[in-house]
């Protein structure tokens, strides 16, 4: 099977969960930061102002490139991303990426900061890491444009892998799933002496919850000790890159 684009997922989910809600959103915000941006209140807003050197503007950007948070963060869910400053990339940075960054400082008379990268954890934490990275700068609305892609796609099954790991309701769903499967698999002449016992008995409900409570507690240590916690707590945090 192929791998897994982000780009062309963080496009098709927002396609897929675009409506008029988020238009009219989009267009108050806009309205709101045009008249903030007014001659008549440049001076009641100077700071933020002063900032706008520092954001592209969202009128002169294509706006497939453009992505919400919220867009990016179901993604980074979806598959066990981290979103965070550029800066937490300790390593050298694609060539092509610093080339772009330079055309859009000159191309829109901006001096460009607060630039993010959407990337594995391995790829913020080792030297050499292929996996696919999307860096971002941020707009005058909030969003971010992408401004560069590279690496190679994410395996297939990454999606389905970072599943139980997502938030606590999915893990608590695994667990609850892979133990009814445990307790039904187990003979129960290796539950109980009892020759009379059925398959369908109160042993094997008993089986069922004393394994649960095992591997609860198996999971919560495994969990927080091994796996970095759960990704809707760290998706956007440095927090764990030990």
């Amino acid at each position: 099977m192929s791998g897994v684009d982000i780009f062309a997922k963080l496009s098709e989910f927002r396609g897929k969960h675009a409506n008029e809600g988020d238009h009219v959103l989009h267009e108050v915000n806009r309205i709101l930061n045009k008249e903030m941006f007014s001659e008549k209140n440049i001076l009641h807003n100077l700071r933020n102002y002063n900032r706008l050197i520092e954001v592209l503007d969202e009128e002169e950007l294509e706006p497939e490139f453009i992505f919400r948070l919220s867009d990016i963060k179901s993604i980074a869910l979806k598959y066990r991303l981290r979103f965070l400053d550029s800066q937490s990339y300790k390593f050298e940075f694609p060539y092509e990426a610093v080339l772009k960054i330079d055309y859009l400082n000159h191309a829109h008379k901006k001096s460009l900061k607060g630039f993010k990268l959407l990337g594995t954890r391995d790829f913020f934490i080792k030297e050499g890491n292929k996996e696919c990275a999307l860096l971002f700068a941020p707009t005058n609305h909030g969003n971010y444009y992408l401004v560069h892609k590279w690496g190679t796609e994410l395996k297939w099954c990454r999606e389905y892998a970072s599943w139980p790991l997502k938030n606590i309701e999915t893990l608590l769903i695994t667990i609850i799933c892979i133990t009814l499967v445990a307790a039904l698999s187990i003979p129960i002449r290796l539950i109980t002496l009892d020759s009379h016992a059925t398959y369908w008995s109160g042993w094997r409900l008993g089986v069922f919850f004393h394994l649960l409570i095992f591997n609860m507690g198996f999971t919560t240590y495994f969990t927080f000790a091994f796996s970095r916690g759960l990704t809707v707590s760290n998706w956007n945090s440095e927090k764990d890159f030990g």
